[in-house]
């Protein structure tokens, strides 16, 4: 049953300033007449023998309009509480929003309530693995230091590549779909590294094969369908459900990933036309194979997977780094595969077993602790990086923490609105508005900063679980009947989240600065 929100919006009017800035103009008026006095008798002008008929002041010197801005701030920040407030008119009772321009607070609904966060979940998982610290990742190829080159150039063994858990290790043609500038570590480049080093070492052939090494996330769970944990009622579940994992929103994990896991993959984006890898370090290592076998280097064996020989016990041929983190880290909000392996990173930067997925999310919590965010075990509940789990729990205090200081990583990697789901349901004039949008399920969310034309910032967060969103009617309409009118998703957002858009992007609000301005002096 819907019921209107406990809704607590606070209308700061600052009767301080309105107080102070009158008499902080007279001090600097009357300072300014004590230190023209002249103490010295030669500098008196004497009597004035003429008088200034230039145009009279209409707007007194100590008039509040001679700060338009200080005057209008009151106004606006009622009125843009009143639209938020109109946004949560009738919402469902499980809805959050927290919104504040610079420090003053400006809504605040429920906002410690746990609410499934969806791929907002992402802000935090980013924001954990940055409390960490560290640099990317690197990826190597290498061959055993025993192995020998014969005087045909045949190298008699295998070699290997070694995944260092890059998660954005990619080639072109899968990036390029996305029409982003997304960070990705270039495959192509360190294959053709790899062409060069063998040729190098006058190699034309390879008795052995590639092998494929994952060992850096050594027994970790392809996906989180056979990982059990407990939701808010006790029970237990699977973190993933089948249906989840089968949508491909996040590719099969592996410390070597290339293309998101994915064997396949069409020009359309939509990650449920993709074919999943069964086995993503061998088919790393089949497309190494491919690339050694298309620059004439024969290869004997069929690319497999194992672990290479110990760092002093091998020769690397070629080694490839990532893009910076702080690079990545943006890459997380928009592919969920990304964010899944930087919450593995985080166990192994901690110290842990990546193979242990409850010990990686123990870290987590420790991590958002670190970051200084408002972490409290009853919550939020943290139970995958991407957000898919529906057992995921956050709060609205929680997500606005995570981005209300612009320096914050996760503030930073928010992307322009122009390249999210929302772009069409914002107003078409937004400025400078960074935005991560959710919509999963009956759960919707936002999570942003808007930059507005007078230099205030806002930052906002909203989650709304909605139980009588309609997704997709299951069952089919009988010959003869009309198919149900579906109540939503909408095609780029729900009626909540425009409506928030259109009530940020709106300020300031009141009126303009010009008809607040002084008026113009008189005969001029």
């Amino acid at each position: 049953m819907r019921r209107p929100p406990t809704t607590s919006l606070r209308r700061y009017l600052p009767f301080v300033r309105r107080a102070a800035m009158p008499a902080l103009i007279l001090a600097v008026a009357v300072g300014g007449v004590v230190m023209s006095d002249r103490t010295d008798a030669d500098a008196d002008p004497g009597i004035a023998t003429a008088v200034d008929t230039g145009p009279d002041l209409i707007t007194p010197i100590l008039s509040a309009r001679r700060v338009p801005g200080w005057l209008r701030e009151p106004t606006s920040d009622s009125l843009l509480s009143g639209s938020i407030a109109d946004v949560l008119n009738g919402a469902p009772s499980a809805t959050c929003v927290k919104v504040t321009r610079g420090d003053m607070l400006i809504a605040d609904n429920n906002t410690s309530a746990p609410i499934r966060p969806g791929a907002l979940q992402r802000l935090l998982t980013l924001s954990a693995l940055d409390s960490l610290g560290g640099s990317g990742f690197r990826t190597e190829v290498a061959f055993s230091a025993d192995a020998e080159i014969d005087e045909d150039g045949v190298l008699h063994g295998d070699i290997y590549l070694i995944g260092g858990g890059d998660p954005v290790l990619s080639t072109r043609p899968f990036i390029d779909r996305f029409g982003d500038d997304r960070a990705f570590t270039n495959f192509t480049e360190l294959a053709g590294q790899t062409i060069i080093g063998l040729r190098t070492l006058g190699v034309t052939g390879i008795d052995g094969g590639v092998i494929g090494d994952e060992s850096k996330y050594e027994d970790i769970s392809r996906d989180y369908r056979q990982e059990d944990a407990t939701d808010v009622d006790g029970d237990g579940q699977p973190i993933w459900t089948s249906e989840q994992a089968a949508s491909n929103t996040v590719g099969p994990l592996s410390a070597l990933l290339v293309n998101n896991g994915f064997s396949e993959w069409p020009t359309n984006i939509d990650p449920a036309l993709n074919m999943r890898a069964d086995d993503p370090a061998e088919t790393a290592a089949g497309l190494l194979d491919i690339r050694l076998r298309a620059a004439g280097i024969d290869v004997s064996d069929q690319p497999d997977t194992g672990d290479a020989p110990a760092v002093l016990e091998r020769q690397t041929i070629a080694i490839i780094d990532s893009p910076p983190l702080e690079e990545i880290l943006p890459r997380s909000l928009v592919d969920a595969t990304t964010a899944e392996m930087l919450l593995i990173e985080i166990s192994v930067r901690s110290g842990s077993e990546p193979s242990r997925l409850l010990g990686s999310l123990y870290l987590v919590t420790g991590g958002l602790t670190a970051a200084g965010l408002p972490f409290d075990i009853i919550s939020s509940r943290p139970f995958d990086g991407s957000g898919l789990s529906s057992l995921n729990r956050s709060t609205c205090n929680m997500l606005h923490a995570a981005i209300a200081s612009a320096d914050s990583a996760a503030a930073r990697a928010l992307p322009p609105i122009a390249q999210t789901s929302v772009t069409a349901c914002a107003p078409q004039r937004v400025g400078d508005l960074h935005v991560l949008a959710s919509s999963d399920g009956t759960t919707t969310g936002l999570a942003g900063r808007f930059s507005a034309d007078n230099g205030d910032e806002l930052v906002f967060a909203m989650l709304v679980d909605d139980p009588t969103r309609v997704l997709v009617d299951e069952e089919p309409a009988a010959e003869g009947e009309e198919s149900p009118e579906q109540l939503g998703p909408f095609d780029n957002c729900s009626d909540m989240q425009a409506a928030l858009l259109s009530a940020i992007s709106g300020h300031p609000y009141g009126p303009t600065l010009e008809t607040l301005s002084p008026l113009e002096a008189a005969g001029g």
